[in-house]
């Protein structure tokens, strides 16, 4: 697992690149598309993707493979391989396949009979569909809003709900720093409407601001060299994520991106 913040696909510097990530928060889920002629290098830039995927912890990961050339059904062991180590991730990131009814590489997952293990369906609105369905209720919070001063205050009202909801006291104080420098972040350099979400990750709290620019955050000042020196002061920025957060990170959405953050017990 990596496990050092931040995470980041900046796919706009890299437009030939053999993988795509695109976060869907609403769902939890994250989508990773695979492109070209399977080689050693689509493998290994796959296989880093999904990695990055499962440290932001969604609920599910679903691989596209429509645009990947395998007429041997060559990286079937990947895809295998993905979907064991999600499962015995705490907890667990169910990995579902979308890929052609008719290509090869479907023939050969059925032969493994990998249905059980790793569910593979022939669209993508099938898959999406199935992961909605049959993944459990997660505990999460929702809330949407406007690029103006209130809208840190608003959230870190929302951390103190759901903190003592959950009863997760410690993470309180670590949880507002932090969604208050994710929002102020997106009012600054994005403006734009935003999508705060919530949710409860077994002792954790998963923190993620979704806005409507696709710009990746970038990591500029230096923080105090004590943890007590961040937990002192608001206005530090992404650093003060960088420095509380168990791991944290930004991928593209749909829309824009979202910028999220994993807070754990210390």
């Amino acid at each position: 697992m990596i496990s050092n913040g931040p995470l980041l696909f900046d796919q706009d510097e890299h437009a030939d690149a053999p993988v795509t990530v695109c976060a869907d928060m609403e769902r939890a889920l994250v989508e990773v598309a695979a492109h070209g002629r399977w080689s050693r290098r689509v493998q290994v830039e796959t296989t880093r993707a999904i990695s990055k995927c499962f440290a932001e912890g969604p609920r599910a990961v679903l691989i596209d493979l429509h645009d990947l050339g395998d007429p041997a059904g060559a990286s079937a062991a990947t895809w295998w391989a993905a979907a064991t180590r999600g499962a015995e991730l705490q907890p667990a990131v169910r990995v579902v396949l979308s890929v052609p009814e008719t290509a090869p590489l479907a023939a050969r997952l059925r032969r493994l009979d990998s249905k059980r293990h790793l569910p593979v369906y022939a669209t993508l609105n099938e898959a999406r569909a199935a992961v909605h369905i049959r993944l459990p209720p997660v505990e999460r919070h929702q809330l949407r809003l406007q690029p103006c001063d209130e809208a840190a205050a608003a959230a870190r009202q929302a951390v103190d709900a759901v903190c003592e909801a959950w009863s997760l006291p410690a993470l309180q104080y670590p949880g507002r720093l932090a969604i208050s420098e994710l929002l102020d972040n997106a009012v600054v350099h994005a403006g734009t409407e935003m999508t705060v979400m919530l949710t409860r990750r077994g002792n954790g709290l998963h923190l993620a601001v979704s806005d409507g620019s696709r710009r990746l955050p970038r990591l500029l000042a230096a923080l105090p060299t004590s943890r007590e020196g961040v937990w002192e002061e608001r206005g530090l920025g992404l650093r003060a994520v960088d420095r509380i957060a168990t791991v944290w990170g930004a991928m593209p959405t749909a829309t824009g991106k979202v910028v999220w953050a994993l807070i754990g017990p210390r």
